[in-house]
């Protein structure tokens, strides 16, 4: 609700700045566009309610930048990265991350020599 907030103060829509990407756009994209993971693994209150008056601008940010080519040839699957994040879901990733995220550290904390993948 806030980056909402922050649209709609400028005036510009339905980017950050001046009706064109911005840093602040580019920065919170991969963020946006991954949100549906939440509901996905996590359940219904976890969905971004659209129809929320105080989500206009943000719902009208996302819908502009994920319509622009150039930002579509850069996303993901959705199926796929589901799958993929999945692991990381139900704890079934192994590697030296899902680890550090499993015990709550640092992956700089995890011992090589000690820790199994």
């Amino acid at each position: 609700k806030s980056f909402s907030k922050e649209i709609e103060k400028n005036g510009s829509g339905p980017t950050f700045l001046e009706g064109r990407l911005s840093n602040v756009d580019i920065a919170l994209m991969p963020w946006a566009w991954r949100f549906y993971i939440f509901e996905h693994y996590r359940g219904p209150e976890y969905a971004i309610p659209y129809h929320e008056p105080e989500l206009h601008a943000y719902k009208e940010w996302f819908d502009h930048v994920f319509s622009l080519e150039l930002v579509k040839r850069t996303l993901p699957d959705k199926d796929r990265y589901l799958e993929h994040i999945g692991k990381y879901a139900d704890s079934s990733a192994r590697s030296k991350v899902a680890n550090a995220v499993r015990r709550g550290v640092t992956a700089h904390e995890i011992d090589d020599e000690k820790d199994t993948y």
